[in-house]
């Protein structure tokens, strides 16, 4: 009889915690900030891109990107992008061989941009561009 008294207070005492927890944490109790976070949306993306060349050279290029934008209202509007990069080059063998030519590198590139649209005919930008797709600088391929 112990046992079941004892798993029923356990129970009880879970959900009531549980409970209590859930209505505890508001948005607006985990968020105090100026920040609406309605008006944040976050995004992601990841390509991955490799190429072989027939003097026997390739390469590859991986890149994860968290897309951040933010309306402080429907005419102003932050956008960032954090590109995470991984690339580098090998040596085609045969086959299926590959040999490295120890160039694997990771960057962090970050990009953003800042809109101001007074009217329909009329836009503001600044942007600080840090990375291109890779179609756009391939070294090895020109």
């Amino acid at each position: 009889m112990k046992k079941i008294m004892m798993l029923v207070m356990l129970f009880l005492v879970v959900g009531l915690s549980a409970q209590i927890i859930n209505s505890a944490f508001t948005p607006d109790l985990l968020m105090p900030s100026m920040i609406n976070m309605n008006n944040l949306t976050i995004n992601h993306s990841m390509t991955f891109s490799s190429s072989l060349s027939s003097n026997n050279n390739s390469s590859y290029e991986s890149v994860y990107t968290n897309h951040i934008n933010y309306n402080f209202s429907p005419k102003f509007n932050l956008k960032v992008d954090l590109n995470f990069i991984n690339y580098g080059s090998a040596t085609y063998k045969s086959g299926i061989e590959f040999e490295g030519n120890n160039d694997n590198t990771s960057k962090v590139l970050p990009n953003f941009q800042l809109n101001y649209s007074p009217s329909e005919n009329m836009k503001f930008i600044i942007e600080f561009k840090q990375y291109n797709s890779p179609f756009e600088r391939n070294r090895y391929f020109y």
